[in-house]
């Protein structure tokens, strides 16, 4: 497992600690395990990607502050130039602390046993995804973790931590808040309930306290097993578009023990919630629960009928992997006459009920379906689109993957099932503020840069109609934050299949509900966007109170 041949920082997951990051990680570690200088003689600490320093930096500080014992730190580092200037720095500002800083592949050494054993190991490792790794690097990694599905590099510092702390150590571990929530992240949540004795989360959401665009989280814990949610205290910091505050604050770090909405010096406003892991059950999301917002949401529970995941199957649109060949909105010219085009919904197209702009573009689809199976069509058969297509043979032939997969040079890669394109479905766009879920019964086929619900052939269009009332509403957005708890920046929410399916549908012949649905019904037999303006607020009031 070697990620020191990935040099370029988009590509090796390099993020460089905030000074004030560390120090409230240095706290809440020390926290959990304080010292007594009566009992230690020395204390030893690891930071296993140790990059330029920083965390070692704050933590020798703030140790000291409480503690005369000696010191003995250690840190991993596979570029040879930052480990020799960050070993020159911290011998400067700590010359009597017994310093290691190892040019060496911090996994590899953990897997040969040259590591020791650590009083303390504190880390923000690199975020490097499997497909940025390369094919073999992460199928060798997901073998030796027993993992599947897209992971990141760090999970292997999470998961090796065990190995080289103390039994009566402690771990301080800055990620990005991604594995709190996705599928892929499920693995090492559920090695961690069982391995591992959690502290304490924050999740910093959408703060921006990184220059890049990881969205982080700390996470302090020490070996052994976590089986009380009550024992896990979880905080969560998210910006906030809200008129009021509680107060002034200079910083993120100033109320991070407060609950409320806070207001920095930039006129930014962030909600603080404080409590406990909502659950510790297998493969259940990591997300925060308060005693309010439990209240709201045993509530909308009893007022729930069905899910979304029972009124169709949810899937991501395609994904050509050479979006600059196969998808455009012009198609005129010498290209008017190639075969196999369809239209295409993207992101361009989304709206709430209704599409928001009706003009699609194309995209040149490569696969049918025969006696039920997908299969590429026969290129030969099609030959203005095969003359279009090879002027991008090198492009499209030196996509490893597909010729791996056997597949033909021009096929797109994940083409869907052709059959599901003319069934009536539900679209919603992936990343963005509002939800935006309409109804398509056009046969278009969906670009991956949104999802579609293929609705179930015996549900009803009451069904359908309410479950659109429902995702567009403004209670959608409030059990979406309570729910999940997690956002991108600037407020973005990711409307993606294992966060939509758990949508809740109530009883569909209730009086409120039929009221909704006959709002959605005026709107879509209306076709005109100054329609859903004109029930938006009464449809929002009306969900909001089948919900109370």
């Amino acid at each position: 497992m070697r990620y020191a041949n990935i040099k370029k920082e988009k590509t090796n997951g390099v993020v460089y600690t905030p000074t004030a990051m560390a120090d409230y990680l240095s706290l809440e570690m020390i926290h959990y395990k304080p010292c007594n200088n009566n009992n230690i003689g020395s204390i030893r600490v690891l930071d296993p990607a140790v990059g330029k320093g920083e965390l070692l930096i704050s933590f020798i500080n703030t140790f000291r502050k409480s503690c005369a014992v000696k010191i003995e730190a250690v840190g991993y580092e596979t570029d040879a130039v930052i480990c020799k200037e960050t070993k020159k720095t911290l011998s400067k500002l700590f010359p009597d602390v017994e310093l290691s800083i190892r040019n060496e592949d911090f996994l590899k050494a953990v897997e040969e046993q040259t590591t020791g054993l650590y009083d303390y190991v504190i880390a923000n490792p690199p975020f490097i995804r499997t497909q940025i790794m390369g094919s073999e690097k992460a199928q060798e990694m997901c073998a030796k973790l027993n993992l599947s599905g897209r992971i990141d590099i760090y999970y292997a510092f999470i998961i090796y931590t065990n190995s080289i702390l103390k039994d009566n150590g402690i771990a301080g571990y800055i990620t990005s808040n991604k594995f709190l929530t996705i599928k892929s992240g499920a693995a090492v949540r559920n090695y961690m309930i069982d391995n591992c004795n959690l502290h304490r989360i924050t999740d910093f959401g959408d703060t921006k306290l990184f220059s890049s665009s990881v969205l982080p989280c700390i996470i302090v814990f020490s070996k052994g097993k976590t089986t009380q949610p009550k024992d896990v205290l979880f905080t969560s910091v998210y910006e906030a578009s809200v008129n009021t505050s509680d107060g002034d604050i200079t910083n993120i770090f100033d109320a991070i023990n407060k609950s409320g909405c806070y207001k920095t010096p930039d006129n930014k406003k962030y909600i603080y919630q404080q409590g406990i892991i909502q659950s510790l059950d297998k493969g259940k999301l990591w997300t925060i629960q308060s005693n309010k917002c439990q209240k709201w949401l045993s509530a909308v529970e009893n007022k729930t009928w069905q899910r979304f995941s029972d009124i169709g199957k949810i899937h991501v649109g395609i994904k050509t992997t050479a979006d600059n060949v196969f998808i455009g909105k012009d198609w005129n010219g010498d290209k008017a006459n190639i075969e196999l085009l369809r239209p295409l919904i993207t992101h361009r197209n989304a709206g709430q009920i209704l599409p928001d702009n009706t003009n699609l573009w194309q995209v040149l689809y490569t696969h049918t379906s025969i006696n039920g199976k997908r299969t590429a069509y026969n290129i030969e058969d099609y030959p203005y689109a095969k003359k279009y297509l090879l002027k991008y043979f090198e492009q499209l032939s030196s996509r490893k993957y597909i010729i791996q997969a056997k597949r033909n040079w021009y096929e797109i890669w994940v083409p869907q099932n052709p059959e599901s394109w003319k069934q009536r479905k539900i679209v919603f766009r992936d990343i963005t503020e509002h939800p935006q879920f309409w109804l398509d019964t056009s046969g278009a086929v969906v670009n991956g840069d949104c999802y579609w619900i293929e609705i179930y052939e015996h549900i009803t269009e009451d069904i359908v109609y309410l479950a659109l009332a429902i995702a567009n509403s403004r209670f959608i957005e409030k059990y979406y934050d309570i729910k999940f708890n997690t956002k991108l920046y600037s407020g973005k929410r990711r409307y993606i299949s294992q966060y939509v399916e758990q949508f809740p549908i109530p009883l569909s012949t209730t009086e409120l509900a039929q009221e909704a649905i006959l709002l959605v019904k005026k709107i879509i037999a209306e076709k005109e966007q100054c329609s859903i303006l004109s029930y938006k607020e009464k449809l929002n009031d009306i969900v909001d109170e089948i919900f109370t």
